[in-house]
C-alpha cells in the first residue's frame, strides 16, 4: 500500500543511518522502545523496559483480519494486573513508527502533520501469560479494525430467532425454503 509522507520524513528516510522507535498506545497506556521518554500528540510514551516488541503484520489486497502480538515483560506484577485482565479485551491499540532527528534526538514532527507513521490500529482480542523459572512474558493479541467484536454468536437464520430482535419483520418467513447448500466466501 502506498503511504504518503511529508518532506521532513522523506529527508529522514534519505539519510545513510535511520533511527526509529515504536510508539505504542494500549487503551491510554503509552509505551515506547526508545531509551528515553518521547512526547507526542499530548501524550508521553514511557521508556520503561516492559515493552519488548511486536510481531510483523502482513498486508494483503484481500479484506482480512490482520493480527499482531505485542510482547511485554510479565516480571512486574503491575503489568500483569493491568493487561492480563478480561477488561482489556476489545480495547483500542494504536502503533506508530516515529523517526528521530539525529542532531537532537527529537521526534520528527512539524505543524503540517509530518510525524510518526501509523503502522497498525486495532483492538485487543486476547492475551496469554507465559511463565518459567527465570522469566515471564505477556503476549497481547491485537486484531485489525476489520474484526467484528459486535457479532452475536448462535444466531440462526429462521423467523423465530430473527423476530427476537425485529418483532414485526417477517422477511425470514420463508428462509427454510431457500437453496439447501449455501456457500459463503471462497472455495
Amino acid at each position: 500500500m502506498a503511504r504518503l509522507t511529508g518532506s521532513n520524513t522523506n529527508d529522514a528516510l534519505a539519510r545513510s543511518a535511520i533511527i526509529s522507535y515504536v510508539l505504542l498506545d494500549i487503551n491510554g497506556t503509552y509505551y515506547t522502545d526508545a531509551p528515553y521518554d518521547i512526547a507526542y500528540g499530548g501524550n508521553t510514551y514511557l521508556a520503561q523496559g516492559k515493552f519488548l516488541g511486536i510481531t510483523n503484520a502482513q498486508e494483503t489486497s484481500e479484506l482480512s483480519i490482520t493480527s499482531i502480538t505485542i510482547n511485554l515483560s510479565a516480571l512486574d506484577p503491575t503489568t500483569v494486573s493491568t493487561f492480563a485482565t478480561s477488561s482489556i479485551i476489545n480495547q483500542d491499540v494504536t502503533i506508530y513508527r516515529g523517526l528521530v532527528d539525529q542532531t537532537d534526538n527529537s521526534l520528527i514532527d512539524d505543524s503540517t502533520g509530518d510525524g510518526p507513521i501509523l503502522i497498525f490500529q486495532g483492538k485487543v482480542s486476547g492475551y496469554s501469560v507465559s511463565d518459567s523459572d527465570t522469566t515471564a512474558g505477556l503476549a497481547i493479541q491485537v486484531d485489525s479494525q476489520f474484526s467484528n467484536f459486535e457479532k452475536i454468536n448462535c444466531r440462526r437464520t429462521n423467523l423465530q430467532n430473527f423476530q427476537r430482535e425485529f418483532p414485526g419483520d417477517f422477511s425470514m418467513e420463508y428462509s427454510h425454503e431457500t437453496i439447501k447448500d449455501m456457500r459463503w466466501g471462497k472455495k
